[in-house]
């Protein structure tokens, strides 16, 4: 196999700040809180990731089997059936494996730009590596949300689309409303009346 190319210019430096994310992720101890939540999911003493490097991480999950066991113990914990994969250790069913993962953990709540590609855990390289932590530490904290067990350590808030609950027709609602407000110059009944020229002065009676 012949050797990756080296990156210059632009891509040199995305893979730079890259990697500099990853030693930030170290010093805040996520790397190490996701190994420890997924030993504990898989509570197999004869299969644990034994630091939390991120060489250790990739050949660990490259294969995608401990994360589709993951997915299955968080669709058990909500009564569902878990789904099938394969220990075959051909590319195509490692990425088919990676693939059956995301789709569960979106469908679990993490967001889908929080997600990593499937090439960022299959190729191995510290860079992309990120993504997959990133979005294991995002699955984590959804899991945590939702009181799962064992549950997970790492320290963060998770995003919640659409908190107050409105539908689209009550979105678009609103917004018809907003620009026809900011059309009649009126907001509950105020108007422009009062209201001072830009370049003169307000007096203000004492």
């Amino acid at each position: 196999m012949s050797a990756r190319a080296s990156k210059s210019g632009i891509a040199a430096d995305i893979e730079r700040k890259q990697e500099q994310k990853w030693d930030d992720l170290e010093e805040e101890g996520v790397p190490q809180a996701v190994v420890d939540w997924i030993n504990a999911i898989l509570d197999d003493a004869d299969d644990v990731c034994d630091n939390a490097g991120w060489q250790s991480i990739h050949l660990f999950l490259k294969d995608g089997v401990r994360l589709c066991r993951v997915a299955n113990a968080l669709l058990a914990s909500e009564g569902q059936a878990g789904m099938k994969f394969s220990r075959n250790q051909s590319a195509f069913f490692c990425m088919d494996n990676i693939g059956k993962f995301l789709k569960v953990a979106e469908d679990y709540g993490v967001k889908r730009n929080d997600l990593f590609q499937s090439n960022d855990l299959y190729e191995g390289l510290k860079g992309p590596t990120v993504n997959v932590i990133t979005s294991l530490h995002a699955l984590g904290l959804v899991s945590k949300n939702k009181r799962y067990e064992p549950e997970y350590t790492g320290r963060g808030a998770i995003a919640i689309e659409n908190p107050r609950g409105f539908t689209e027709e009550e979105v678009r609602q609103q917004s018809a409303s907003f620009i026809g407000k900011q059309g009649s110059g009126s907001w509950g009944g105020a108007n422009q009346a009062g209201m001072t020229a830009p370049g003169t002065c307000r007096h203000i009676n004492k």
